[in-house]
């Protein structure tokens, strides 16, 4: 079955619908005013349309261009489809994001499956700690997004043998799409790829995934007359060479370059800058492209801003929340404390207790969180008691669950107590490990997948639409069947390792009483029986 049947599948369709119902950006209209809603109101017919349009010829429809603020002043450009165009998108990433997955660096780590923010600070802070590079290299990318090079990404696109001609037409056509302005003047895009768009940020993975082999060529990834299985071995022969040492971290299109020395690091930023403009038809920012001495000043990264401190006879990282994180968490506390006062109400309070716990779960990560928090939770303090009034004495006990050990003022709203920035420490961020790589689905279980159409898509995504026991690709949404491998009633679990996709032949077979008498006669049986035989 090729790529343009897999997407196509009404079971990939609908699994698209449902993957973007729980994104918050579903509820976001594009030109035509349409939500997720109108689609969910009329899924079958969309379903059967996009089948049809695919196979036949597909015209995108015109993107809605808005501007939102950016952390550092001005706009941003973004782009956003009309809601039919971004469940067609949906359907395409997620046929070819596992084929390209496979391919891309293992220090990039912006919109990719299992990966985040967490495991991109924790390899900088990998870098300084343990490979003692210092320098780094901050490059920005001018308008990214707004000018990634049509021909170039198809190129890219084209090394691929599975992306057919008519995959290649589909993205061709969603490139050149028209753009209607916030003046309503309509223009059509020659470059670059609508930031508000699905397929996005899996395009702009692929454009940068040149950058992220050609610098791992230039150290990491050089080869050697003699292999060896250790790379600390490989590293002290390669640091007798003249070669530059310089290693990357990406996320999305905001990267770093670490390197041994000063030099190592010009040369680097050279180097970059012709690779950028050359091969990806890229320019970067000058005034904010630089070179960092990490041992005298800091560089920022996704919020955190680090530098590396002498610490008896060695440089470790110390990083604080960035000054223009620190005043987007106060402008955010303090308007949502407003909110509190005009409805005091235990819906806000909750509201405002999910906000916190996410800035608190996602900034742990610099090691002087408690400092910085400590300082806006003053601030916040002042409003609360302005606003609120007077701190109360009583806690709730899901306060008291969370915050056990601190002792800090708190207010309580409709009999909710409202969460505590401040009560809040360092922890380690967690190293990247394909080893121990969960899977999202881990603990779906079987009811909920076999009535729920989201899941049921979900899992059978996972297992590749395909029959365990004899290996062919499942095509209708009702032709798979989902099997205890251990029954409950002997102790078997609904984690997804104790879950089996069949053909739905199966059902019938395995809910037989003289089911082994069909075993005996068919090779496929067999094959099942054997399987399950292992588990008993």
């Amino acid at each position: 079955m090729n790529l343009i049947e897999k997407i196509v599948d009404e079971s990939n369709i609908r699994e698209a619908i449902y993957s973007l119902k729980s994104n918050k950006g579903s509820k976001t209209p594009g030109v035509n005013g349409e939500t997720i809603k109108d689609i969910l109101n009329n899924e079958d017919e969309i379903v059967k349309r996009i089948k049809h349009e695919l196979k036949g010829k597909y015209i995108p429809r015109k993107v809605k261009r808005v501007e939102i603020p950016k952390r550092d002043g001005g706009v941003r450009p973004l782009g956003i489809p009309e809601i039919y165009d971004r469940v067609v998108q949906m359907c395409i990433k997620q046929i070819l994001e596992p084929i390209f997955e496979k391919e891309f660096y293992q220090n990039s780590f912006g919109f990719r499956v299992s990966r985040s923010t967490e495991h991109a600070i924790a390899t900088c802070y990998h870098m300084v700690n343990i490979s003692k590079l210092h320098f780094v290299v901050d490059i920005d990318i001018k308008g990214f997004f707004d000018n990634i090079n049509h021909k170039k990404l198809i190129k890219q696109l084209q090394r691929f043998k599975l992306i057919d001609n008519k995959i290649l037409s589909i993205i061709k056509c969603m490139l050149k799409v028209e753009t209607v302005l916030p003046n309503k003047e309509v223009i059509l895009s020659e470059k670059g790829t609508p930031q508000g768009g699905i397929l996005s940020p899996l395009l702009s993975n692929i454009v940068l995934n040149e950058l992220d082999w050609w610098i791992h060529s230039q150290w990491s990834g050089v080869k050697t007359k003699k292999e060896y299985s250790n790379a600390s071995n490989k590293y002290k022969v390669l640091k007798e060479t003249n070669l530059t040492e310089v290693k990357i971290v990406r996320y999305a299109d905001d990267f770093k370059l670490f390197c041994r020395d000063r030099a190592s690091a010009e040369k680097m930023f050279k180097l970059v800058k012709i690779f950028l403009k050359d091969r990806l038809k890229l320019d970067i920012s000058e005034k904010k492209s630089k070179i960092v001495n990490l041992r005298k000043e800091y560089s920022y990264f996704l919020g955190i801003k680090f530098k590396a401190i002498k610490n008896r006879k060695k440089y470790t990282v110390r990083s604080y929340v960035s000054e223009v994180a620190i005043k987007e968490i106060q402008k955010m506390v303090k308007e949502q404390i407003k909110e509190i006062q005009k409805r005091p109400t235990a819906q806000e309070v909750l509201l405002f207790n999910s906000k916190i716990h996410g800035v608190q779960n996602y900034y742990r990560m610099a090691t002087m969180v408690n400092i910085d928090f400590s300082k806006i939770g003053y601030i916040i303090n002042k409003s609360l008691t302005n606003r609120l009034g007077k701190p109360s004495k009583e806690k709730d006990k899901k306060y008291k669950l969370r915050y056990k050990g601190y002792n800090y003022q708190v207010w309580n709203v409709a009999r909710v107590t409202i969460s505590t920035l401040q009560a809040c420490k360092f922890k380690i961020p967690r190293l990247f490990s394909a080893k121990n790589k969960i899977a999202i689905e881990e603990k779906v279980g079987i009811e909920k997948i076999i009535d729920d159409d989201a899941q049921r898509a979900k899992l059978r995504y996972l297992r590749n639409s395909t029959c365990e026991i004899t290996g062919e690709y499942i095509g209708g949404r009702d032709d798979f069947y989902v099997h205890w491998i251990i029954p409950k009633e002997h102790g078997g679990t609904d984690d997804i390792e104790n879950l089996m996709i069949l053909h739905s032949s199966f059902k019938r077979i395995l809910t037989m009483e003289n089911k082994e008498d069909y075993y005996k006669d068919n090779e496929n049986y067999q094959k099942l029986l054997e399987t399950l035989s292992k588990y008993k």
